[in-house]
């Protein structure tokens, strides 16, 4: 006598919705879009589902626990890319957005760090600009390190000067607190671009983590050439 052969085992769609973990919603989604399909139906047109179905939408929640998109995730599955090129891309952009949250981090971080500080509502658009363009102007990448070095010994002398200047009492407006003042601001518009706002330009890097190059400028130091700065723009032409 013939042993008969096991039924395999099916699900419908609410019972493969609880096996996996999802909504029924869900799973007719899946289906709309092309990545799930019933194994086969009920005589009464009911959907039924069997065992690689339910490995299919594990595979299908683990790629969305990643992060891709259900278009990406339909590629992999039907082989038009790999898996393997999909994480590298995946993973660029993880990266991607990974740096723009630090940058995020940080600048909110140097916004609010300075208890007595008010932020101003009126200055954000101003002060995020000057922070963007410090930003951009500072990273490794924009300039040599025979540069940076240039700049930093410049820096260095600027501070130097100023600082000397402050502590001899000559005034803001002095012409050597001047001549200062213009290096500095020379100084700025190669590293930011700009030449019109660098008073916000310098509250702003008071505020930001002191790179190595902003090593001894103290709130005090910037004050005084925020003023040699504002006399220097004052200054007949």
């Amino acid at each position: 006598m013939t042993k008969a052969t096991p039924r395999r085992r099916r699900w419908r769609i609410g019972e493969l919705a609880d096996a996996t973990g999802v909504t029924v919603r869900t799973l007719h989604h899946y289906e709309h879009t092309g990545l799930l399909a019933a194994s086969e139906r009920t005589d009464g047109g009911h959907r039924m589902y069997d065992r690689e179905s339910v490995q299919r939408v594990h595979q299908i929640l683990a790629l969305r626990e990643l992060g891709f998109s259900l278009h990406e995730i339909r590629k992999a599955m039907e082989g038009r890319t790999s898996l393997t090129d999909l994480l590298r891309s995946h993973l660029s952009r993880i990266e991607l957005q990974v740096t723009r949250a630090t940058l995020l981090r940080d600048r909110l971080r140097n916004m609010t760090t300075d208890g007595e500080v008010q932020v101003s509502v009126d200055e954000l658009p101003a002060t995020l600009d000057a922070m963007s363009r410090v930003e951009k102007r500072t990273q490794p990448h924009r300039c040599t390190c025979k540069l940076a070095a240039e700049r930093e010994e410049r820096w260095r002398r600027i501070r130097d000067e100023l600082r000397d200047c402050m502590d001899r009492g000559e005034h803001p407006s002095s012409e050597r607190t001047r001549a200062v003042a213009l290096e500095a601001r020379l100084l700025f518009s190669e590293i930011a671009g700009v030449d019109s706002t660098v008073s916000t330009i310098l509250k702003v890097l008071a505020r930001l983590s002191a790179p190595r190059s902003l090593a001894g400028w103290d709130p005090n130091l910037m004050q005084y050439l925020d003023l040699a700065l504002a006399a220097l723009e004052n200054q007949p032409h």
